[in-house]
């Protein structure tokens, strides 16, 4: 091809779409190349399929919500920039004044009215095309040369060609969900330019707990324990706590809380669950529970349990992983069983880890184009001029909630403005 563009994205997801979009509001030539058949990436599956685009509320909050770099407080300094350029309140108003009005559930989440993520797919299409953002499905990009004039962009897909741009941004998302398309591309690239890639690893993702340990809960799949306490240890040291829901799988652990703690999770680990977060503390949960037993005493334990507000299959549960019989009345209730019996639910019953699920599960990557080697007010390249990064091929990664969504609309639009107003000359 003959014809120079002013902004070429790689990667037509969230962020992708979103450089393409902001670029051309400039007034730059884009060209958004997408190996996928289809573009939107995982938009329409997200907050499953009902499009949990972003969270409420001030830009300092949202901004702990993020880990990359070399922390939070990292993360949160390099996405200050981006989240400020597009907020969570513009990306709202954006969707709105195109006919699909968002709503801000009562835990900060928000979602099209509609509840339909390829709604707001269909929105940023047709965005990119009254603005005249051409779009190339099914061209994989495989070489990205840095030339004289700006790079050469080598697709290897249906159109097997060559294409120029001024500027690049690449937005190729990360490794989660290889089954919808999730490649090494963008590290690849950037690799070879010369970026330091940190390792890459799953996250949001269910923790898989030891199989003779979670035997008595298998039957406990699908049960939630709502705004609970998670504490994971290494080691008998604490290392992270997190306050959520926590859902029992078939082979393990789920939920917003255990997905936030599941990036810093290593096979060997344990995470305590809080079974009764109402019981808050030990002095006295004991006095409730041996009151309950004193006036129930010809009652079993996993009755008792469910008075205070466990589940009946959790209940049975827990008495069996205290090797209790669950037909045990109160009143035989040993010191020492009633005693382990609520540390485990007072203090949080420890379900030692096997692994994390792998990619397939995840709903993000942690890792990617390490933060310092891109500018976060513009979202270029330190190591390359002309070059910008947007989405989740950067080392940052938000919890659940909206938030990895959000900084993907974010840096898309930082990246497509900045690099836009490079090609043009007006940077």
């Amino acid at each position: 091809m003959g014809k120079v563009w002013d902004v070429v994205v790689v990667g037509a997801g969230p962020a992708g779409l979103c450089a393409g979009i902001s670029a051309a509001q400039e007034g730059a030539r884009a060209l958004v190349l997408e190996k996928n058949k289809d573009p939107g990436g995982k938009l329409p599956f997200s907050g499953g399929g009902r499009g949990n685009l972003t969270h409420a509320g001030e830009i300092q909050e949202l901004c702990r919500h993020y880990h990359g770099g070399d922390g939070p407080s990292a993360a949160c300094r390099f996405l200050r920039p981006a989240l400020y350029a597009f907020s969570n309140a513009d990306l709202m108003n954006f969707f709105a004044r195109r006919g699909l009005p968002l709503v801000v559930e009562p835990d900060g989440r928000v979602f099209p009215r509609t509840n339909r993520a390829k709604d707001a797919l269909h929105v940023l299409l047709g965005e990119a095309e009254k603005l005249g953002v051409q779009i190339h499905a099914e061209a994989r990009v495989v070489h990205l040369d840095k030339t004289p004039s700006g790079f050469s962009v080598r697709e290897a897909g249906r159109r097997k060609s060559t294409v120029k741009g001024l500027c690049v941004v690449i937005a190729t998302g990360g490794l989660a969900h290889p089954q919808l398309g999730a490649a090494d591309d963008g590290y690849r690239l950037a690799e070879r330019l010369g970026h330091s890639i940190v390792p890459c690893r799953p996250a949001l993702v269910p923790v898989i707990v030891n199989a003779s340990a979670f035997a008595p809960f298998r039957d406990c799949a699908g049960v939630t324990i709502k705004d609970t306490s998670v504490i994971l240890e290494r080691s008998g040291m604490v290392l992270w706590k997190k306050r959520g829901d926590v859902l029992f799988t078939h082979r393990g652990l789920s939920g917003p809380a255990v997905l936030d703690i599941s990036r810093e999770v290593e096979p060997g680990d344990v995470l305590r669950i809080v079974l009764v977060p109402g019981l808050k503390e030990l002095v006295s949960a004991e006095k409730r529970i041996l009151r309950e037993i004193s006036l129930k005493a010809r009652r079993t334990i996993p009755n008792i349990l469910h008075d205070l507000g466990v589940s009946r299959s959790l209940a049975r549960a827990l008495v069996k992983a205290q090797g209790i019989d669950p037909e045990t009345l109160a009143a035989n209730l040993t010191r020492e069983s009633r005693r382990s019996l609520l540390e485990s639910l007072v203090l949080g019953h420890p379900f030692p880890v096997e692994s994390v699920a792998g990619w397939e599960e995840a709903m993000v990557t942690r890792g990617g184009v390490a933060l310092s080697q891109v500018n976060p007010k513009t979202m270029e390249s330190r190591v390359v001029q002309g070059l910008f990064f947007a989405g989740e091929v950067l080392d940052v990664d938000g919890e659940s909630g909206g938030y990895n969504l959000q900084a993907a609309f974010s840096t898309g639009f930082l990246a497509g403005r900045s690099a836009a107003l490079k090609a043009l000359g007006l940077a």
